[in-house]
This record gives structure tokens, C-alpha cells and sequence, in this order.
């Protein structure tokens, strides 16, 4: 069996497996075909290839190790003591019944209808799927990966003829519809099947390592080095990462939000509040087509402070980047962009500010030095995990957090109340300004 079965370990790699672990998802218990519907390889190589397994038949052979790696992923999704105190109710039930002398006691467990597949066909394809190589080296493809191909099997099914059995069920006093499908990949033992999978590979998600207030303030006194020495001839590029980077870190945008910035808007506000001598925040502008609202256009304010706690100048970044980009010709449409025109990606400002964490972690002790900073650090997030975490250590309130970035609430719930014109939506935000900008100001 190829596939992985991830065990318990310490902090050196060193097992903490234990007895049961020996077994676990490599043999099936008594009793766990009272608990998980259970066809036997040759009746599901009749189901999905409509013949059966010939001996020494690779082909045949390869599917026999699938399908009973799928099955006893689907086996181990309830723990061992739940199938056994199922084998005493049975027990006690199979004695009563006999006693009585009832009929049928208990339902048939088998045969299943031939071709009813129970889901199994798309539990091998994400088998295989895992088995996969994946980003890191010797690693295979995630767990959270592998799943993709049942959204991909879902999406074609419902794009398919054999849809049309489905039952859609609605109500005029409910919101929202219920669909009943016949889709095996939603059915009872897929859904064992895959909480059996996930257990068993391990779903381990590689989080961007946040940034600490140190570090933080540590890479912008080197981008305020280079803004020294070179003014107005600083590189447009370096200016860029380093605004993402306070974008990510003082307004609580993933990296790939904060390249959505709407220059012609982010000018008007600065412009306002300068003729107000007001340097207090600034209301930054994202605008785009969020998948959550189906592709319609969107545009959101994030009150920034614009001087933090910390000392940090964000109003007066702000103005250097815009002044920079008008010395470029550059004025309205996207205020991250590349050489070509187009919108800029996050990825493309991740070696600018890598590089200077690598500095930090060579010449200073901010940065553990069996940190990967390439690696364990990333331009989409680790920027956003050090505002939710400062935030929470400087005590502000989450409704507070969700009024300044209440954008990423509504994107969540795939809908807004009302649709505003850009100086309506400057206005509310204006009005609001002093307990949005709390959260960046805090830092």
C-alpha cells in the first residue's frame, strides 16, 4: 500500500505511535460492516468496470489495492469503540430476537443493486490523486488537494443529463433551497469515506508565519533607508513592497486583496484629507469582481491610521507612493502594476521583502535561525496573521476588527445590502472614521 498514514510524532520526528496505531487503517474490525456499507473489490470492479478481477492482471490488481485502501479509509472514520459496543448491541439484539422468535430483526447488508458504486469510484480517483507528487520535496499532494477532484466530479454531474432526477426543495417562508441528488459523491458512505481519508493522510496546512511587531518595524526602517538615500529615484518596484507590505500588515488584507487598490480613488481621499489638514487616516480603496458575488463589481474602504502607535507614517507612505507613481505618468487605474500594464500579483513583490527578512535573520536575533524565511513566510498572509493577532493583543474588540475590514464579512456571506456610488461609500466611511481606523492604529 503506497499511501501515506500519518502517525503521531515529537517535537525531533521521533514516533508516538501506539499499540492501535499498528492497525490503524491497514486491517478492518469485526463489526465494521455494521457501521460502513461494504462491497467486496470484485463487486465494485463490477460496478465501476463492469467485469471481474483476473488474477495477476496488473491493472485488476492496482484497482483490488485501491478500493480496499478507499474501504478501510471509509472502516476507520468511527473510532474502535464505537464499532464494538455496535457488535454487543447486535449480539443482544440477534439473542432477543431469537427468544421472541421475530423475523427480520435486523435489515439485509447486502447485495447492492448492481452498478450502485456507493461513491467508491470517486473515492479511487482521489486516492490516486494523493498519491500524487506535491510542493514539497518527498511529500506527496495534501489531503485538502486531493478533495478537489470530488468538486470536480460534483460540477460535471450537475452539468450532466443524470441531474435532472434530482429534487430541488423550497419553501416560500424559508431562505434558500434543498437539493436532494443521487450524486454518489454526496452520498452517506463518501462521507465516511473521506472523514476516514482526511484522518489518515492528515490535513496540514503550512500557514504563513506572522510577522511580529519587531520584524515589522525592523523592514521598514530598511525600505526608510532606501527612501532616504534615493528619494524620488527609490525603485518603483521596492516603493510597491513595501506599501503591500503595510497593506497586509495595518489594514488586514491577504496579499492578493491589497493589489486591487483603485489609484484615481486613493488619490481623491488623500487629496481630501489634505485640504482638511487631517492626517489622521486614510480610506483605502479596493475594487474588483469577487467570486463571492459572482463575478459583479465591488468596491470596499479600509480606514488605515495614519500615523500607528508605533510610530509607524502610513499617511506619509501613502503620499510618497503616489507621488512616485505620478513622476511615472502614472494616475489613475491600478496603483500596483507591471511593466506591461497589467495588474501586478502579490507573488511578484515576495523576493523584495524576503530578501530583507533574510537580512533581519543573518544580522539580528528577530527571526529564529531554523526559520525557512522563503518558505514559512509568505506575501499573501502573514501580513493579515500579524494584524488579527496584534489586534487581539491590544485588546480590540472583534466587532471593532469586522467594522474596519467588514468587506472580507460581506465577500464571506456573498452579499451586500446596499450598492453605493463611490462618493456615498467615501461618505459613510468618513463619518465612521474614528472607530474604524482603531485596529491599524493600535500597531
Amino acid at each position: 500500500d503506497p499511501c501515506e498514514i500519518a502517525i503521531p510524532r515529537d517535537f525531533n520526528g521521533v514516533s508516538l505511535a501506539e499499540l492501535e496505531d499498528e492497525v490503524r487503517y491497514r486491517k478492518a474490525r469485526p463489526g465494521d460492516h455494521l457501521v460502513c456499507p461494504f462491497q467486496c473489490p470484485n463487486c465494485q470492479s463490477q460496478n465501476i468496470r463492469g467485469r471481474d478481477l483476473e488474477p495477476g492482471d496488473l491493472q485488476d490488481e492496482a484497482f483490488e489495492c485501491v478500493t480496499i485502501r478507499a474501504t478501510l479509509d471509509a472502516f476507520w472514520h468511527r473510532a474502535s469503540r464505537t464499532v464494538a459496543q455496535t457488535v454487543t448491541e447486535v449480539n443482544f439484539i440477534v439473542r432477543y430476537s431469537e427468544a421472541l422468535d421475530t423475523l427480520r430483526p435486523l435489515p439485509n447488508l447486502g447485495p447492492f443493486k448492481l452498478g450502485e458504486d456507493m461513491g467508491m469510484h470517486a473515492a479511487v480517483l482521489l486516492i490516486m490523486r494523493g498519491m500524487e507528487p506535491g510542493r514539497s520535496e518527498g511529500k506527496t499532494v495534501q489531503f485538502g488537494t486531493a478533495r478537489k477532484i470530488r468538486s470536480a466530479l460534483t460540477n460535471i454531474y450537475d452539468s450532466s443529463p443524470e441531474s435532472g432526477q434530482d429534487l430541488v426543495l423550497s419553501s416560500s417562508s424559508a431562505k434558500g433551497k434543498y437539493v436532494a441528488t443521487r450524486n454518489p459523491s454526496e452520498g452517506r458512505w463518501y462521507q465516511y469515506f473521506t472523514m476516514g481519508c482526511c484522518a489518515r493522510m492528515g490535513d496540514i496546512i503550512s500557514q504563513d508565519r506572522a510577522y511580529t511587531i519587531e520584524v515589522l518595524l525592523k523592514l521598514l526602517a530598511m525600505y526608510e533607508t532606501s527612501w532616504l538615500n534615493r528619494g524620488l529615484n527609490i525603485e518603483l518596484h521596492e516603493l510597491s513592497a513595501c506599501m503591500l507590505l503595510l497593506l497586509t500588515c495595518l489594514g488586514g488584507m491577504r496579499g492578493y486583496e491589497g493589489v486591487w487598490t483603485d489609484l484615481a480613488a486613493l488619490r481623491y481621499d488623500v487629496e481630501y484629507c489634505e485640504d482638511l489638514d487631517d492626517f489622521s487616516a486614510i480610506a483605502w480603496p479596493i475594487v474588483g469582481r469577487f467570486k463571492a458575488h459572482h463575478g459583479r463589481l465591488g468596491c470596499y474602504m479600509i480606514p488605515i491610521a495614519g500615523t500607528t502607535n508605533s510610530g509607524i507614517t502610513f499617511f506619509v507612505w501613502t503620499q510618497r507612493f503616489i507621488r512616485k507613481l505620478a513622476l511615472e505618468g502614472v494616475t489613475e487605474g491600478w496603483a500596483f502594476k507591471r511593466s506591461d500594464g497589467t495588474r501586478a500579483k502579490a507573488g511578484d513583490y515576495w523576493e523584495d521583502i524576503a530578501s530583507k527578512l533574510e537580512v533581519i535573520q543573518r544580522t539580528t536575533k528577530l527571526i529564529d535561525p531554523a526559520v525557512d524565511v522563503w518558505n514559512d513566510y509568505g506575501v499573501q498572509r502573514s501580513g493579515r496573521r500579524f494584524f488579527t493577532t496584534h489586534c487581539t493583543i491590544m485588546g480590540i474588540a472583534k466587532h471593532v476588527v469586522e467594522l474596519q475590514a467588514r468587506w472580507q464579512t460581506d465577500r464571506a456571506n456573498g452579499e451586500r445590502t446596499i450598492q453605493r456610488n463611490m462618493i456615498h461609500t467615501y461618505s459613510e466611511v468618513r463619518n465612521m472614521k474614528e472607530i474604524l481606523k482603531r485596529p491599524s492604529q493600535v500597531i
